[in-house]
């Protein structure tokens, strides 16, 4: 018996689905173990930083009236009446004509607003210096405050920390951090064909790859695998191993069973359920049509297809979404990947209604980017292991043509493999991590190429 599809919605419309789940709770963590979790409340200012006037070079703190209209041909004389030690504030008022020896770092005695650098001055004698350059108030000088002032808010809730982030924490003297917790995520295979990969599989059976490629996926999106089992295409084990899943995870993935045929029963299994409701079952994506989005409770549970390609394709598209969601940030887009412009190789046709993601293989040539699509069928690992990246063609275009400019989103470091030695001048290669988009400090558009 076939199955249909209970409405295929489209991405834009399974990703507001995504809007209906709740962030988790919170917990604090050590500073030095929290990269890539985010914030559940905001980080504020305790203290002034720097807490004093502070110098960014070695030379002399100096009033910088004494030193206008100062020049190799016309120094500034000034006499040098003490020396800042680094970790140290001097008693020490300037005078007009005073200057203070000081070190990068150190703290600006009372009345001194800027620093000439060393290398602007010249001995006169033990106790006197030329001034061969004028400094502006506060010229080579990090105020009191400039960086951060008692009190800002210096970084909002649902942000994803980085190193700088927590550079900033330990500026502050903070050794923790209230962060959302990160999502557990249970990972099931389902199929009577599928088996442990250390086995040899018997005729008509296959390695059970989305196991592995799903565990290292809810890695890359900063959640934590947990590996429930495979479960054979009979509704009770695969409603006993779901089941599981939700008393020891955040979230329940299933690969396989998600499609239409008479021994797919993950909606069945789902259904089971009196508090479950099915939001999602079927996306028009492609590859990954068979896509089942549902909760149990407040717990989601993402069924996806069985094809290695669809899965990952589903995963990053709808998945990664949710684990930002559940995490704690209030988006539910995919992480940004790096990516570049390149040029099409060749025609390729997409069906109207339809959110297509080809892959593609990269190449350079001279000063342009080049991608051919990678082909092979949704059940092909190798296509995805021999493709540098995809491109999407969004649902109200019926094709792409050689020659068309196409952004590619990249799986790997192709760029510093293979462009920065030969190819990069002249691109613009858009970066992206934890949901930023950063830009190369190339900034000729490839699109003048």
């Amino acid at each position: 018996m076939i199955k249909p599809f209970l409405r295929v919605a489209s991405p834009q419309d399974a990703r507001r689905v995504l809007r209906g789940f709740s962030r988790l709770d919170s917990e604090d963590v050590a500073i030095d173990g929290a990269l890539f979790r985010v914030l559940s409340e905001p980080i504020r200012a305790s203290e002034d930083t720097p807490a004093f006037n502070r110098s960014t070079m070695d030379g002399f703190a100096v009033r910088a009236s004494d030193t206008f209209g100062a020049g190799e041909s016309s120094p500034a004389l000034c006499r040098v009446v003490g020396e800042v030690l680094m970790g140290e504030l001097v008693d020490i008022t300037l005078r007009r004509g005073e200057a203070v020896r000081i070190w990068t770092g150190g703290g600006l005695p009372s009345d001194a607003d800027a620093v000439v650098m060393v290398e602007h001055t010249e001995e006169v004698d033990r106790d006197t210096i030329e001034i061969l350059k004028a400094v502006a108030p506060f010229d080579n000088v990090v105020r009191r405050g400039e960086d951060f002032k008692a009190g800002d808010t210096l970084v909002g809730v649902g942000h994803r920390l980085r190193p700088q982030d927590l550079g900033l924490l330990a500026a502050m003297g903070r050794s923790s951090v209230k962060v959302f917790r990160r999502p557990a995520v249970a990972v099931i295979s389902s199929g009577d064909e599928i088996v442990p990969i250390d086995q040899v599989p018997p005729s008509g059976c296959m390695r059970d790859v989305n196991r592995h490629t799903i565990h290292a996926s809810v890695i890359e999106a900063h959640a934590v695998p947990v590996w429930v089992g495979i479960a054979p295409d009979r509704l009770d084990v695969l409603a006993a191993t779901i089941d599981h899943g939700l008393g020891s995870a955040d979230m329940v993935i299933v690969s396989g069973g998600s499609s239409m045929g008479s021994r797919d029963y993950v909606i069945e299994a789902i259904q089971a359920y009196d508090d479950s409701e099915i939001l999602i079952h079927g996306v028009s994506v492609s590859p990954g049509k068979p896509l089942i989005l549902a909760r149990v409770g407040s717990k989601p549970v993402v069924g996806l297809p069985g094809h290695p390609a669809s899965a990952l394709v589903c995963f990053e598209q709808f998945v990664v979404p949710l684990i930002r969601r559940l995490g704690g940030e209030d988006v539910v887009n995919p992480f940004l990947r790096p990516t570049v412009t390149a040029r099409l190789t060749r025609n390729h046709p997409s069906r109207e209604g339809r959110m297509d993601f080809v892959r593609v293989r990269l190449q350079g040539e001279g000063h342009a980017i080049t991608a051919t699509p990678v082909l092979g069928k949704s059940g092909m690992i190798s296509a995805m292991v021999r493709a540098h990246g995809y491109i999407c063609i969004q649902e109200d275009c019926e094709g792409l043509y050689r020659g068309d400019h196409v952004t590619v989103n990249l799986f790997s470091n192709w760029i510093e493999e293979h462009l920065e030695k030969e190819y990069l001048s002249g691109h613009e290669v858009a970066r992206g991590s934890s949901g930023d988009l950063f830009e190369s400090s190339r900034q000729e558009k490839l699109s003048r190429v």
